[in-house]
């Protein structure tokens, strides 16, 4: 030690921040966000997921186009995630291609179950009960998202798993919209 008090610390004082190669978030704060932003959340966890890969694997890749047509890419996603977890040496039990097929099929089913039920009147009820498909869908991803922060070397998402200003924004901007839909439902019954 310098006998100097005023020299400066020879210890090096930056940390150096791995770049992560996938977007990591507590499954509790992705089923959060994506049930109250109204799903609005899953377009940008896509996004972001696709984002950092492009950018940790310097891919030729449209992150937003993925992010935006995140059914055709999910199996894509967790599949480069098993893919990083066994070329670490690791093992992850998880059967990623059974819940991401959940997660397409719950989209495209309550797609569909929308467009039936607007155009024909004796099914006009499952416009309410469509609802659901959002937070079922979210927990689908929550259930996922241990797998793509085990790859990122994250698993607790100690990193993302508090809400910021922003997320609390977007909660609010999503509670206003089931509540605009929980009311169309209402008078659709009543």
């Amino acid at each position: 030690m310098s006998e100097n008090v005023y020299a400066p610390p020879l210890a090096p004082l930056e940390t150096v921040v791995q770049p992560s190669e996938f977007y990591v978030v507590s499954p509790a704060k992705l089923l959060t966000l994506a049930t109250l932003t109204f799903g609005f959340y899953f377009y940008y966890w896509s996004y972001k997921n696709w984002s950092l890969y492009k950018q940790y694997n310097q891919a030729d890749i449209w992150p937003w186009a993925r992010g935006l047509l995140c059914i055709f890419f999910i199996h894509q996603l967790y599949r480069q995630a098993s893919e990083k977890i066994r070329g670490s040496g690791r093992t992850f039990e998880w059967d990623y291609e059974q819940w991401a097929t959940v997660y397409v099929v719950l989209t495209v089913g309550a797609s569909v179950l929308n467009s039936v039920a607007k155009r024909v009147d004796s099914l006009a009820f499952l416009a309410g009960w469509l609802l659901l498909a959002i937070p079922l869908r979210a927990y689908v991803v929550s259930r996922s998202q241990p797998l793509i922060n085990f790859a990122a070397n994250d698993p607790q998402a100690s990193s993302n798993s508090r809400f910021t200003v922003w997320n609390y924004l977007f909660m609010a901007s999503g509670v206003l919209l089931w509540a605009l839909a929980l009311l169309g439902v209402w008078a659709l019954y009543h």
